[in-house]
């Protein structure tokens, strides 16, 4: 009940969120080599075309136990895929099959019945843009395997995500990263098509493009997924939703791909190349999007990239039209290239297009005596908090109305004489209201207690889920980190009664002990999620 945190660490195609970055005075090379040593990635696989000159470089190996990586070497992309699929979309309006306007009741017709009637409304456009309103997943999305979330979401279940989506809430039009919204573009370009999405991208996108080694089966010379010092398993995604992530693809084909982009080879599709660059939204944090690509900025002058991740696999793409500088960045690991290759490409700091929030909904809201809502300001935006949960971003619409970018929620802040008193939280085809109890926000925080290294080691050890997940429980400098197969290993810490806390996601691990008072098992609290794990012995 009024939970929206339901998967530890999130299982996403991408983040335009950028980390800091560690670059420094470090090469390119440098960094792909310090990259693997560490740790943090198997193997690196660069190309790049800067200064006028092209190169290649690379780092680690395509498996434990074999060799290199090289130019051919194929990567899961994540969602550089997006890229392709709006390309796509373009070149079937450009070919006349469909137009920036048609709608997804337009193909779908008789097969869908939203909650929400506006959905039916929703254009192809607003899909490639991240503009339509959907949340980032499927509301009818069950991540019950972490090592492949997307397994199993086929074309049935996609048009229950549409029936179900913003049911008893408004669909609020503005910029939210969307992999629903571009997976169920190219699901529905591939109806449209006739032969299905991955045969029209490769008929229509792909083989113009000359890209060899771009495709959604795995090939013989690839790089295996790796996450916290581990081999983990390539994701499999359905004709529903691979539009968003599910492509792999190499440096080279990355390479040609910006070639053609820069304008260095001739441009193979009917499209207009230009007009895919032309800005359509404020994709927040400095950053713009056209009907192809994010936007960036070097001073004054545009860098075009997408970058995507997946459970082993992280990747950047982007290219520079003025000086033809690109850089397409594969890692088979835990380390996000997006910040290393933005800077590479001369990106400049650009001030953040914002606007001044309405202080008026801010404050504390009870919707019983155990379950609160915090809502406050962060960085100039709105942020809503739930008692035990995580802060999650709200985005505004109009008539109070705010929708969560993240999950298929939203609030509505109720007035009386144009003050604030209440919300209604939009959810599961519920509406529940909480009063206004304060206008000052209460955030809940945890503190950590101190346990000596011999009590953590009690802890140490793996916890199966399944024959293909498990927990996996280390001691670091200080103090565990917890590992859940698919991921990289994050800081937990100690509560008190053998339970520990992340920090980075509202989620628990609860120990149990024998009569001996050995530790025996552990169970993850997220949200409404509860999974159990016995020690291995």
């Amino acid at each position: 009940m009024l939970r929206w945190a339901y998967r530890l660490m999130g299982a996403s195609c991408c983040a335009l969120l950028l980390g800091a970055n560690a670059m420094a005075d470090m090469s390119l090379e440098q960094w792909a080599e310090q990259t693997v040593s560490e740790g943090d990635a198997l193997s690196v696989s660069v190309l790049t075309h800067l200064d006028g000159e092209a190169g290649y470089l690379s780092a680690g190996k395509t498996h434990p136990d074999e060799g290199a990586p090289g130019p051919d070497t194929q990567y899961e992309i994540g969602s550089i895929t997006k890229v392709f699929t709006n390309l796509l979309l373009a070149e079937m309006v450009a070919t006349g099959a469909v137009s920036d306007d048609t709608t997804i009741g337009d193909i779908f017709g008789d097969e869908i019945a939203p909650l929400n009637p506006a959905v039916r409304e929703i254009t192809l456009l607003e899909l490639a843009t991240h503009t339509s309103g959907l949340p980032r997943l499927p509301v009818n999305m069950m991540f019950s395997n972490a090592a492949d979330p997307y397994a199993g979401y086929d074309a049935e279940k996609l048009k229950g995500g549409i029936n179900l989506t913003r049911a008893l809430q408004p669909l609020i039009k503005r910029y939210a990263y969307s992999n629903f919204g571009v997976g169920l573009l190219g699901h529905a370009l591939g109806r449209v098509d006739g032969e299905g999405y991955r045969s029209a991208l490769k008929r229509r996108i792909l083989d113009p493009l000359g890209l060899e080694h771009a495709a959604f089966a795995i090939g013989e010379d690839r790089a295996v997924g790796w996450r916290g010092g581990e081999v983990v398993p390539n994701w499999t995604m359905t004709d529903a939703l691979t539009a968003a992530g599910g492509l792999r693809a190499s440096a080279s084909d990355l390479g040609r791909f910006g070639e053609i982009m820069r304008g260095a080879e001739p441009w193979p599709l009917k499209q207009d190349r230009e007009a895919g660059r032309k800005i359509l939204a404020d994709a927040g944090g400095g950053f713009d999007v056209s009907r192809i690509w994010h936007i960036a900025r070097a001073e004054s002058t545009p860098i075009y990239w997408h970058n995507g991740g997946t459970g082993g696999y992280y990747s950047f793409f982007g290219f520079r039209p003025d000086n033809g500088a690109t850089i397409a960045i594969l890692v088979a690991g835990g380390e996000d290239p997006t910040a290393t290759g933005l800077e590479w490409l001369g990106r400049t700091a650009a001030e953040k297009k914002t606007t001044q929030p309405d202080a008026t909904v801010i404050g504390q809201y009870q919707f019983n005596p155990s379950v609160g809502l915090a809502v406050f300001e962060t960085d100039g935006e709105l942020v809503a908090q739930m008692s035990g949960q995580g802060p999650v971003g709200l985005l505004p619409g109009a008539d109070d109305w705010y929708a969560f970018t993240s999950v298929d929620a939203s609030l509505r802040f109720v007035r009386e004489a144009g003050e604030v008193v209440a919300v209604e939280l939009a959810q599961n085809q519920r509406i529940q209201r909480a009063g206004r109890t304060s206008d000052q926000p209460s955030r809940p925080t945890r503190t950590a207690i101190e346990l000596s290294a011999e009590a953590l080691s009690a802890f140490v050890g793996e916890y199966p889920i399944n024959d293909s997940v498990k927990f996996t429980i280390k001691q670091g400098d200080e103090g565990l980190l917890a590992q859940l197969t698919g991921q990289g290993f994050y800081p937990i810490y100690p509560s008190g009664d053998d339970v520990f806390f992340y920090r980075i996601v509202d989620a628990e691990l609860r120990f149990e002990r024998d009569d001996a008072d050995a530790v025996t098992a552990l169970t993850l609290h997220q949200g409404p999620v509860q999974q159990r794990a016995e020690k291995q012995r």
